[in-house]
């Protein structure tokens, strides 16, 4: 349910859940290239795209975006990892890419297992947020890779 100043409530059992609508719209001065490789301006509008997306995926979200479309989606699962998984495995199902594939966390990256996966999965360019105490891990693989990473200073949270 929604109601004024945009708050959506949330009921589990006796508890409920206010929270205000993510309505904000990025461009590239909210976030920061901190790999070594940097996007191209398709590339970084992939990501903005993506990183838009996830927004309105349950939190823990990975979204796969290639061509500013949605090409795999993991929504809300308790472990990162499990939702690079799904999204990647939506992307092989129903997606035939021909472009390069970029991705989006709703949040930052807790461990480089995540990202590895996605890399792994033929990923070039991921956007997170900040915030991990693996944030140094997190770059350092992505140096390592080739692996173009953005940081925003926003995390998405949807429940």
């Amino acid at each position: 349910m929604t109601f004024n100043n945009n708050q959506e409530i949330k009921s589990i059992g006796e508890s409920i859940l206010i929270q205000s609508e993510d309505q904000q719209l990025f461009s590239k001065k909210n976030f920061k290239i901190v790999s070594k490789k940097k996007p191209s301006k398709s590339q970084f509008d992939n990501l903005i795209f993506a990183f838009n997306i996830c927004r309105f995926v349950k939190s823990n979200a990975i979204v796969l975006a290639s061509d500013k479309s949605t090409i795999g989606i993991g929504p809300g699962q308790s472990s990162r990892l499990d939702s690079c998984k799904i999204a990647i495995n939506k992307m092989k199902k129903f997606a035939k890419v021909k472009n390069e594939i970029v991705a989006a966390s709703d949040a930052f990256f807790p461990f480089v297992d995540g990202i590895e996966k996605l890399v792994q999965s033929g990923v070039s360019a991921v956007i997170q947020p900040a915030g991990s105490i693996r944030d140094k891990e997190i770059i350092k693989f992505a140096n390592s890779t080739g692996t173009i990473l953005v940081f925003s200073k926003t995390r998405h949270f949807k429940h």
